[in-house]
């Protein structure tokens, strides 16, 4: 399937149920905020969409490299730093606030967090077609009985490979390619609610799309 397929498809099962929310949640590297920019993109010839990205609520960098978690995998104990994978990593009030308001009439704002001019303030529309909410939080937040949730996947060789391709775009060192407790952390902590998503989606390195749960 055709990126251009899956977004009418999730277009479409959400107006046929009368969803007003995707949630898009995955591994890196998988495609989470591409797929959202093509179902906003799309959705908005339906009426306004509103495009949430958790990784705007999450705390400051340097607040979560000078604390540490610990937790067991397979018998193995960790301590890491906080990640985007841990709950405590994201402002999810803000979160909850926000989708409260735009669901009981009051149009709102948010900065995004790398916004770098006043024109990047996001507005959110009460009268919307379609809410996006996409990122690793998504999976630690509560979701209607209104909203269809994404979990999206790639291999593990994709992952590494888009990553690399990533990094090397943004000039960022090659240290931030594979981490052990990093991975360990979102096994450990995202994974484990890959089953509560209402679709799983998997890609291949040509962005072939295949629905595997739904």
């Amino acid at each position: 399937m055709k990126v251009n397929e899956l977004v009418q498809y999730i277009i479409d099962y959400c107006k046929n149920n009368k969803f007003n929310k995707v949630y898009i949640c995955g591994n890196g590297g998988s495609g989470k905020t591409s797929l959202s920019k093509y179902i906003e993109e799309e959705a908005k010839k339906y009426g306004n969409v509103n495009a949430i990205s958790t990784d705007d609520f999450i705390v400051d960098t340097n607040l979560r490299n000078n604390a540490s978690i610990t937790w067991k995998e397979n018998d193995k104990d960790y301590s890491y730093r906080y990640t985007s994978s841990n709950k405590e990593s994201y402002f999810i009030k803000n979160i909850d606030e926000i989708l409260y308001n735009i669901d009981n009439g009051l149009d709102c704002y948010y900065f995004p967090k790398k916004y770098k001019e006043e024109n990047n303030i996001r507005k959110l529309y009460s009268n919307y077609f379609l809410t996006i909410i996409e990122g690793v939080g998504t999976a630690f937040l509560e979701r209607d009985s209104k909203s269809l949730s994404i979990f999206l996947k790639c291999s593990t060789e994709n992952e590494i490979k888009r990553r690399e391709d990533r990094l090397e775009n943004q000039n960022r060192s090659s240290i931030e390619l594979y981490d052990e407790k990093r991975d360990s952390q979102f096994r450990t902590n995202v994974l484990i609610h890959e089953n509560e998503f209402d679709m799983i989606i998997e890609n291949d390195d040509n962005f072939e799309y295949k629905i595997v749960k739904k």
